[in-house]
């Protein structure tokens, strides 16, 4: 049947049918095709590429041009500009107010960075401003009435209960009762950039001298106190580094000796050492040998030394025999 007498879709068919007939015949064509024409097909590609990004780059000159022009031509002409805007917006609604949604959605974080700039430099003027708009809502009906669900009356009523307790619990204890209150969010980023610049500020010589002189020593006893909690937990660190290591090299050899000890111990009715902690034990004492503060790592003066030689113990099993 020649092709005049078929539709468009039945000479598409048979055409695809041939194509895919000598596809089928030829199957290394293609291949050997881009092999000898490797260099002139990439060529090709380049300068397809090449003449892609020139266009782009030309329609975003063009772009940029013309939204210059156009601004240019608002700020000479701003009556006409609001004029423009006021017959857009009433001839397409719903195009003007989803250009507002898409504009807020591209610049959301720099919008809410200005509302926080503008209230923070006038925070007073930004609460008016809300309680304004807050008033307006409810005058023209827009403020629908609130009721708290079953789970968020519940969810106060704990709440309340808690602060009750709370508060007992520190007039038991002779404190005073909390003094916080609640601070809306632009009072307190005005709060929060005020405390910046003060701190920021560099002070003068005469200002630096009065601050010192509001100083008050620290006691010598504290000091001293101090600096012997510090160089106790020092000689802590050292010997638990060094009993670790210890025990790691020789914990086969620990372990069998009180295995050992413990069997004897038994046999002559005593009770056995503990097989968990007692390898550790004399780890510890062989590392701490030599060091005028040995008690620094006991388990009795050291959080630290305790957790080491009780590790074992979450590690125990039931098959031990002495």
């Amino acid at each position: 049947m020649p092709d005049d007498a078929l539709n468009d879709d039945e000479r598409a068919a048979r055409h695809a049918a041939q194509r895919q007939a000598w596809n089928d015949t030829h199957p290394t064509y293609y291949a050997e095709y881009r092999e000898r024409n490797r260099e002139r097909i990439r060529k090709t590609n380049r300068e397809r590429e090449r003449r892609r990004a020139q266009r782009e780059r030309d329609e975003q000159e063009r772009s940029r041009k013309g939204i210059e022009r156009a601004k240019e031509w608002a700020r000479r002409h701003p009556e006409e500009r609001q004029q423009a805007r006021e017959r857009y917006k009433q001839k397409h609604p719903e195009a003007y107010k989803q250009a507002q949604r898409d504009y807020y959605y591209r610049n959301r974080d720099a919008i809410a960075e200005r509302r926080r700039a503008r209230e923070a430099a006038n925070p007073e003027k930004a609460d008016e401003a809300h309680r304004r708009a807050v008033a307006r809502a409810r005058a023209a009906g827009r403020v629908a009435e609130w009721s708290p669900s079953a789970s968020q009356q519940e969810s106060y009523r704990q709440r309340e209960n808690e602060a009750r307790r709370l508060h007992r619990r520190r007039a038991r204890a002779g404190l005073p009762d909390r003094r916080f209150h609640r601070v809306l969010a632009a009072e307190r980023r005005h709060n929060a950039a005020a405390a910046d610049a003060f701190f920021a500020r560099k002070r003068s010589r005469e200002e630096m001298a009065r601050i010192r002189e509001q100083d008050v020593p620290t006691p010598p006893e504290l000091v001293h106190a101090w600096q012997h909690r510090c160089e106790t937990r020092r000689v802590a660190r050292e010997i638990l580094a060094m009993a670790d290591a210890y025990f790691i090299d020789h914990e086969v050899e620990l372990r069998a000796r009180v295995a050992e000890v413990s069997r004897a111990r038994f046999r002559a009715g005593l009770l056995p050492l503990d097989v968990y902690t007692e390898p550790r034990r004399r780890a510890l004492e062989v590392a701490s040998t030599g060091y005028l503060r040995r008690s620094a790592a006991s388990p009795t003066s050291s959080l630290a030394a305790f957790r080491w030689l009780t590790s074992d113990l979450a590690k125990r099993d039931n098959d031990i025999v002495l």
